[in-house]
């Protein structure tokens, strides 16, 4: 690669040795030059030694949003100019006046111009100095493109990543309270136990994509824990309620809940039997709590445990513990009846 290849590749694909005939192109030459540098899409102006502007094409008046007088508006058309941080950048001092002052090119120097009108645009510049056939500093070319566009994508990309890291935090601190309040006799036990309330934490998830992690909308989380009962289009699982999106940690904790009280009901309940179904319906109370009642019928006669099961503390533990929500159990003979009051949400 030569030596202009490369300049030109620092430059943004501008050639700063064929842009030094702008200072010299008379008549014919120099206006179509002129109209072709009007069809580029970067910005592109030259100054004399002294700084002052000698040309400037049009997306250059557009993103300084103004026209500055030819020969008399040094080192850059732009109202005001800003470094990246918000700190004052002197016209003097910009990289522009600093390839002139310096006689050396400046590649992809950052910084802010702002506009008479007040709104701000940051800029990447590219200025090379012009010189004669003696190689002494007659002007300077400078190329310079909005990036706008790319500071709003990193800044969503550090967003981004503060959600991830926020997310991760929270499911690591979910599963962990899952595998610390699950017990079983056996290890096979207490295996399964442990895959099926990851599982359920996996299948909300999925909910979360939908809503751009906003939450999890709470018929599909129940649609989706129960999905398993509603086979051969029996109609075993029956749910009831307003549109209502929970928040993530609140959709996670249902969807334990949800996952054990189904497999409290498919082993001894009325999803263990052909006849039996379940009723899941939701409101929301005057005072913003949401209240959701699970109710079993046509299953085995039911009689109050002796003794509290390991799944009754891993629900009761993420609904008090960590919602700070109530958990009532009525064990009825026709069926077993939850009632679980959440505290408001802001989604």
């Amino acid at each position: 690669m030569s030596s202009t290849d490369v300049s030109k590749e620092r430059n943004g694909g501008i050639d700063p040795l064929a842009l030094q005939q702008v200072v010299a192109l008379d008549g014919e030459s120099e206006k179509r030059l002129h109209d072709l540098l009007n069809l580029l899409p970067a910005a592109v102006y030259t100054t004399d030694a002294a700084g002052r502007i000698t040309y400037y094409n049009e997306t250059a008046a557009a993103l300084w949003g103004r026209r500055p007088t030819l020969n008399v508006d040094k080192w850059c058309g732009s109202w005001r100019m800003w470094w990246p941080d918000g700190t004052p950048l002197p016209h003097d001092q910009c990289p522009m006046a600093v390839v002139l002052k310096e006689g050396r090119a400046v590649t992809g120097q950052e910084a802010v111009v702002e506009r008479p009108d007040g709104t701000r645009m940051p800029f990447m510049a590219f200025p090379s100095p012009l010189r004669d056939p003696t190689g002494k500093v007659v002007g300077a070319v400078n190329m310079f493109v909005d990036i706008t566009e790319r500071k709003r994508n990193e800044e969503q990309i550090t967003v981004l990543a503060r959600e991830a890291e926020h997310r991760c935090k929270n499911v690591l601190a979910t599963v962990q309270a899952t595998v610390r309040l699950s017990q079983s006799d056996t290890p096979k036990g207490l295996k399964q136990a442990i895959e099926g309330r990851i599982q359920a934490l996996a299948n909300v998830h999925t909910l979360f994509v939908q809503t751009r992690w906003k939450g999890a909308e709470l018929h599909s989380l129940v649609m989706q824990e129960l999905s398993p009962y509603r086979k051969d289009g029996e109609t075993r699982v029956r749910s009831d309620g307003p549109n209502l999106l929970l928040e993530p940690q609140m959709a996670q904790t249902i969807a334990v809940t949800l996952h054990e009280l189904a497999t409290n009901a498919a082993k001894y309940g009325a999803l263990s039997t052909a006849k039996g179904h379940v009723q899941v319906g939701w409101s929301l109370a005057l005072d913003g709590r949401i209240v959701l009642r699970w109710t079993e019928i046509g299953g085995p006669p039911v009689k109050p445990p002796r003794r509290q099961g390991f799944g009754t503390r891993v629900m009761e533990g993420m609904i008090r513990g960590q919602l700070k929500g109530e958990m009532r159990f009525d064990w009825r003979a026709e069926g077993l009846a939850c009632e679980i009051v959440l505290p408001g949400q802001k989604v």
